[in-house]
């Protein structure tokens, strides 16, 4: 019994002991705390040079390599560079393959210590002097070359270059990138709500056509989705007189449709197809007059489905996949066309959400005849198993896909996939693990390199900010990934880059989309990349 309540004593002045070391400490300090110095330190601005080539030499500057040197690991964008020596205070290595722009960084076991940033120089260089780093305040979401070595580009901008003019999210460059002047400069100009495509009018009449989600151009109601523009900027438009006799405003073309056109293209015969998220086609009458004797405007419209051919003075063509004894659009998709391509032999490939085209199995993609008929001989099997947000073709006919879909004719394809011109998956293709993110633009190069960009921060196994250039068989390029890719805001994640027009007779090319920095640099929706 005495021996027992010792040992409770014992464990009593110890809690005491415990309780009264806490009490009386004032130093601030956990007295438990063990303080941890890093493995290693990497000087601010520690590297010399601080740019260079794949396979040139460099010098990092810090502490602790020395002792460190069997576990340390230098990496230029994760991508590990070979050690060719080092001392207590430096650490000389050759700029890896794959390197891309951006902070260069050192591992010691499962520790990382980031260190300077590091230009790699390669073969996609901006244009400092093109002005890119004002642009556009907004998405430019299309561009395309016009007359005289000039661009036509179109988007949610409200200010290009800071230039005062208020372009109106339709704006004319010159081959420089300045704004031309001579383009709709009134104050009225362009439309009120985004603008997602554009096309020249086929011919000598330099005349364009824009559509998108609008109602309204330079203040002229009743443009429907859709706007035909003189060679100045200004709106093809027609007078004519209300049943008061009243002077109005018109657009020149008959109709359009009543929704987003995410699609235009015309044929060479000036006949124009749109698709997207629209179930109306329509014209206004303005031959009406109110129970009050007052002039009165209505939309007649007519039911179409997100797909429509108009005729070139904007009335419906009523040929195209269209019931007769309806009066209406035949089915048509049952979900949104997001991308379509006019073929050589004048059918029309579609892509989009939809799974069935007038009454059919199609999965997300399919192939129309001239008369907007389903082309059974466009065999995709499965297709796609998500949506196909974009594609595009290349110079021998076969198709790259780009979406939220992980396979395509039941075999694996994560987000991006190749097929023949017959619709089936492309073998020879193939992309690995892919992206981690969303991809949605497609461009080619003109040696057939493919650039995709997306909102996505690694591909494979490198770490790229929103874009890749692969090798025709998907492979990742060796020499184009150099460059520190695109900066997207937050609010456009699902952007980035929108169009890249190559400029024709330069080794330079034209990227336009949601963007604020290319490779590091300020460009502000736009940019001119130039390589060797």
């Amino acid at each position: 019994m005495k021996r027992y309540t010792y040992l409770t004593a014992l464990v009593l002045l110890a809690g005491l002991g415990a309780c009264t070391k806490e009490a009386v400490s004032t130093s601030g300090k956990n007295p438990y705390e063990e303080t941890v110095l890093p493995a290693i330190y990497i000087n601010k601005d520690g590297i010399t040079p601080a740019n260079g080539h794949v396979g040139e030499e460099v010098v990092i500057s810090g502490k602790g390599f020395e002792k460190n040197k069997d576990k340390l690991s230098i990496l230029f964008n994760g991508v590990k560079a070979a050690v060719i020596s080092l001392t207590d205070t430096t650490v000389r290595v050759k700029v890896p393959t794959q390197a891309a722009t951006g902070n260069v960084a050192a591992q010691v076991d499962q520790q990382y210590f980031f260190g300077p940033f590091f230009r790699v120089l390669g073969v996609f260089e901006m244009d400092t002097l093109f002005p890119g780093k004002v642009g556009a305040n907004e998405i430019i979401n299309d561009i395309i070359p016009v007359d005289n070595g000039k661009y036509l580009i179109v988007g949610n901008f409200t200010d290009y270059n800071a230039a005062g003019t208020k372009p109106g999210r339709v704006a004319r460059l010159n081959h420089d990138g300045t704004m031309d002047g001579s383009f709709g400069t009134d104050a009225k100009n362009g439309t009120n709500t985004a603008v997602y495509t554009a096309a020249v009018v086929p011919g000598s009449s330099n005349k364009y056509l824009v559509a998108g989600a609008f109602n309204n151009y330079q203040g002229v109601s009743y443009v429907n989705s859709i706007a035909l523009l003189n060679n100045n900027g200004s709106l093809a438009a027609d007078k004519i007189f209300s049943p008061s006799a009243k002077d109005i405003t018109v657009s020149a073309l008959k109709g359009g449709v009543s929704g987003t056109v995410a699609s235009m293209k015309v044929q060479a015969d000036g006949k124009i197809l749109l698709a997207g998220l629209f179930r109306f086609y329509v014209q206004p009458n303005f031959n009406l007059t109110s129970s009050l004797g007052l002039d009165s405007v209505h939309l007649d419209s007519i039911q179409v489905n997100g797909l429509v051919r108009l005729m070139p003075d904007g009335s419906l063509d009523s040929t195209y996949n269209y019931d007769l004894a309806k009066h209406m659009g035949k089915e048509g998709p049952n979900g949104y066309i997001y991308q379509s391509i006019l073929l050589p032999d004048g059918k029309l490939l579609i892509a989009g959400s939809f799974t069935r085209y007038n009454g059919q199995a199609v999965n997300r993609i399919a192939r129309l005849n001239t008369d907007g008929s389903l082309d059974p001989s466009f065999t995709v099997g499965a297709g796609a198993d998500q949506l196909v947000e974009n594609m595009a073709m290349q110079a021998d006919g076969k198709v790259v896909l780009v979406g939220n879909f992980n396979n395509y004719g039941g075999v694996s394809a994560p987000h991006i996939a190749r097929i023949n011109a017959n619709g089936v998956l492309d073998p020879t293709f193939n992309v690995g693990k892919g992206s981690d993110g969303y991809v949605h633009d497609i461009s080619f190069m003109p040696g057939g390199q493919i650039i995709l960009s997306g909102s996505f921060s690694q591909f494979g196994d490198l770490k790229r900010n929103n874009m890749i250039v692969l090798n025709a068989d998907g492979s990742v390029h060796p020499t184009y990934n150099s460059n520190g890719g695109f900066k997207i805001n937050l609010s456009a994640r699902n952007w980035g880059i929108m169009k890249i027009v190559q400029q024709a007779g330069e080794k330079s090319m034209l990227v336009v989309g949601s963007f604020t920095e290319f490779d590091y640099r300020g460009a502000n929706r736009i940019a001119r990349i130039t390589y060797p």
